[in-house]
């Protein structure tokens, strides 16, 4: 990778800039930062490699707007022999603690605000919080180690967002009055064997940057996610389908959170409980993104029933989608190897030492160049259904408003583009009697 390039926008208005510098992980990219892609495209500011591009948007004292931009090139990684897919542990790749500590002790850092040290030293305090074993998810996925993290930590410095910012932290030392004001990632060029990435589909920058990331912006106010803050978000509801002595089952809206997490963001496991004044477990989960039915147990013997029949696949689950593009055939099985993306956590990917994943789909309708279709999971891998639909191995047609896996990438990140998948339907034994108990829950979009 070269060195970034800082590049004027003339005539690039520097109109509705956040008052924080924008989440890169979550939230759609503001306008500006997308006209500013246009414009550096347009000039030729890249090189015509497959692999990811990157900015950051800098403003002077004077108001005028310019911007760091960089590239990462892409390298596909090596296919044992007769394989569509590499081996995740190829994709992650080590470096032994003696190499690392070598040559990390020689690399300078400098933040935007001044401050210094090497790049073992930010290692060492990052080290301390981390295990010995990094779970990463399912299959090759839990046996990264910190020698998998010495080898991702090189490997940042050469990503956009983190190259950007060491380049202007450089300027600024240099007497330049700088300010970070957005960033913005995407790919360029062929998609990866494993992974879904589309030309000129915006990314958010790999995970493992993020700690690299937020220690160079130390000092610069930052928006960590701006959906916690959100309206729309705030005023999401979960609508209780059914309550029995033993359970509760709820229509969780797109947006909610299954149980609660990090980050301040609702979830339907807390709302529900305050709606309904009982103290609620959880039973399955749905992506954030994802709307439908949710089982909550309410008693022990709840709990303990409804987990037994998920687990001995006695529950049977039907979601809706409407997929971009046209879907060739009616109806078929998706089968490939899932882990999570070593190098990002945010992401699945279909890699050799996965855990496996089984989908049957049938086509509903098509129309306007989309296809609404329904899935049947015979598992339950994180993201199956998603990844199921977006990859080649798959149906090769990303689920609309995905902003992991879909076109648009992260610019469908937003509360009025929501994600259309939806657990339309599941079939489950009543825990108190064994009785079938069927649920439907009608999708809240229409193709």
């Amino acid at each position: 990778m070269t060195d970034p390039l800082l590049l004027p926008l003339p005539g690039l208005e520097a109109q509705s800039l956040p008052e924080r510098f924008p989440s890169p992980w979550h939230g759609a990219p503001v306008p500006v930062a997308l006209a500013a892609r246009e414009a550096l495209e347009s000039c030729g500011a890249f090189a015509d490699q497959t692999g990811r591009r990157g900015l950051l948007l800098v403003q002077d004292r004077s108001g005028a707007l310019s911007a760091f931009c960089s590239s990462e090139p892409f390298h596909e990684p090596e296919h044992p022999e007769g394989s569509a897919l590499p081996a995740a542990d190829a994709i992650a790749g080590v470096t032994p603690d003696e190499i690392f500590e070598r040559t990390a002790a020689q690399i300078p850092l400098t933040a935007v605000s001044g401050e210094t040290m090497t790049l073992l030293d930010f290692a060492r305090l990052e080290r301390a919080k981390r295990p010995a074993k990094i779970a990463r998810g399912g299959g090759a996925g839990l046996n990264l180690t910190l020698a998998h993290w010495n080898r991702a930590l090189l490997g940042a410095l050469s990503t956009p967002l983190v190259a950007n910012l060491l380049a202007l932290a450089r300027a600024r030392a240099a007497g330049q009055a700088l300010t970070p004001v957005a960033s913005l990632e995407w790919w360029h060029g062929a998609m990866p064997s494993y992974d879904v990435k589309f030309d000129g589909m915006v990314l958010s920058p790999r995970t493992t940057t993020k700690p690299l990331v937020e220690w160079l912006l130390s000092g610069t106010p930052f928006l960590s996610d701006p959906r916690a803050d959100d309206p729309v978000t705030k005023a999401l509801r979960p609508e209780i389908l059914m309550e029995r002595p033993d359970f509760l089952a709820v229509m969780k809206p797109s947006g909610l959170l299954s149980v609660p997490g990090t980050g301040g963001l609702p979830d339907a496991m807390t709302l529900a409980a305050e709606m309904t004044g009982t103290a609620l477990t959880a039973v399955h989960r749905l992506d954030m993104d994802t709307s439908g039915i949710l089982l909550y147990a309410k008693t022990p013997l709840g709990l303990s029933e409804l987990m037994a029949a998920f687990r001995e696949k006695r529950v049977s689950k039907r979601y809706r989608a409407i997929l971009e593009g046209t879907v060739a055939g009616d109806s078929g099985r998706i089968e490939f190897p899932i882990t999570t993306h070593p190098l990002d956590r945010l992401r699945q990917i279909a890699a050799l030492g996965g855990r496996d994943s089984v989908t049957l789909w049938r086509k509903v309708a098509g129309k306007n160049g989309c296809t609404l279709v329904d899935f049947l999971p015979q598992t339950g891998r994180t993201h199956q259904l998603r990844l199921h639909a977006a990859h080649p191995l798959g149906l090769g047609a990303p689920i609309t408003g995905d902003p992991y896996y879909s076109r648009a990438g992260l610019l469908a990140d937003t509360p009025a583009t929501p994600l259309a998948l939806h657990a339309a339907e599941l079939v489950f034994p009543d825990p108190a009697t064994g009785a079938e108990i069927r649920l439907e829950a009608p999708e809240p979009f229409a193709l």
